[in-house]
């Protein structure tokens, strides 16, 4: 099943990538959900659902303003509210996945703080579904730290200044996805 999933995964990456450079946007947020759901469900058929619980409440926590309009009723738009949910779940994921958990709180938080886009964090949630382990962080570390050096040292050497840059994420998830593949067929153990 794995390579199954590897190729699917690496199919709706190199789409949304292609949206993600042209436009800095996916279409539509199906293109994000709908893996997203597929990841919930193949996580649910091949391993425990700590993550998976985790990954709803996330979810639902990200839509708290839509679902406050919603239902006509404030408080569900205070994250104070949906806190005690996420911290509940986190903790017992934490116990199964480590790696995993402290990885999709990360990446809601990133959301949260308007740090990374919502496809990029839905995305990135996605991945950990399917492979919550450590190569897959490591992978996505290693391309990050690598896309923003040479951002940062083509920036150095054409306009001589230093900047914040905004790199369009949905591509960098698809090379830490072709990364993670290479770490896991190394001989040695990485997580």
């Amino acid at each position: 099943m794995e390579p199954f999933v590897l190729i699917l995964a690496l199919i709706w990456l190199g789409i949304v990538s292609w949206f993600d450079l042209r436009t800095k946007q996916v279409p539509h947020s199906a293109w994000v959900i709908v893996p997203f759901v597929l990841a919930i469900l193949y996580r649910i058929a091949y391993s425990r659902w700590d993550l998976v619980v985790l990954s709803i409440i996330i979810a639902f926590a990200s839509e708290r303003n839509s679902m406050a309009k919603a239902a006509g009723n404030d408080r569900f738009a205070s994250l104070f509210m949906w806190l005690p949910l996420v911290v509940v779940s986190f903790f017992r994921a934490s116990a199964v996945n480590p790696v995993g958990a402290v990885a999709i709180l990360a990446f809601w938080i990133a959301w949260e703080l308007r740090c990374w886009g919502g496809a990029d964090a839905v995305a990135s949630i996605t991945l950990v579904l399917l492979w919550p382990d450590m190569s897959l962080i490591l992978a996505l570390l290693v391309v990050h730290v690598i896309a923003a050096l040479v951002v940062t040292i083509v920036t150095l050497v054409r306009e001589r200044t230093w900047k914040l840059h905004a790199i369009p994420g949905l591509p960098l998830l698809l090379l830490t996805v072709v990364l993670r593949e290479a770490f896991v067929r190394l001989p040695i153990s990485i997580g």
